[in-house]
């Protein structure tokens, strides 16, 4: 894993999954705890675009994951839609299990969506795809 993420992953996709991974295999939880007196402070971001059946390498799966960070703890991540995306459609969908989502399975997201990660195994095991087959904007702020 990276030890940090930052500007040089902007407009760069996330790591690939093989096509034949079957998904749903969810990290276990540590048990740790979350200290209520800690404010987040955020640490890095990035930007990058969903893969779409045109755009996504040979042998690897159209859904995606957030990059590699240890340090992350927890996240915030917007969409924004691609040119030519139907207003007010479900554009994305996204599970934070580890599941993969297919265009009709998942927590919908529409342009301008945000959704909060809260724990470091919740960004590992988010996984979002496009709905419509177009390169929609993934922004995400990462903190601690």
């Amino acid at each position: 894993m990276l030890e940090y993420t930052g500007e040089e992953t902007i407009g760069v996709a996330p790591p690939l999954i093989d096509i034949t991974d079957p998904g749903d295999k969810p990290t276990p939880v540590d048990g740790g705890t979350i200290l209520g007196n800690v404010r987040p402070r955020a640490i890095t971001n990035t930007t990058f675009s969903l893969f779409t059946t045109a755009t996504v390498p040979v042998g690897k799966n159209v859904v995606m994951p957030l990059h590699n960070t240890t340090r992350a703890k927890r996240a915030i991540i917007v969409l924004e839609a691609a040119p030519g995306a139907a207003q007010n459609a479900i554009i994305a969908r996204c599970w934070m299990d580890g599941s993969f989502p297919t265009p009709e399975r998942g927590l919908q997201f529409k342009d301008g969506g945000v959704i909060e990660l809260t724990s470091a195994e919740d960004i590992l095991n988010f996984r979002i795809i496009t709905c419509d087959n177009r390169p929609h904007v993934v922004q995400v702020q990462y903190f601690l």
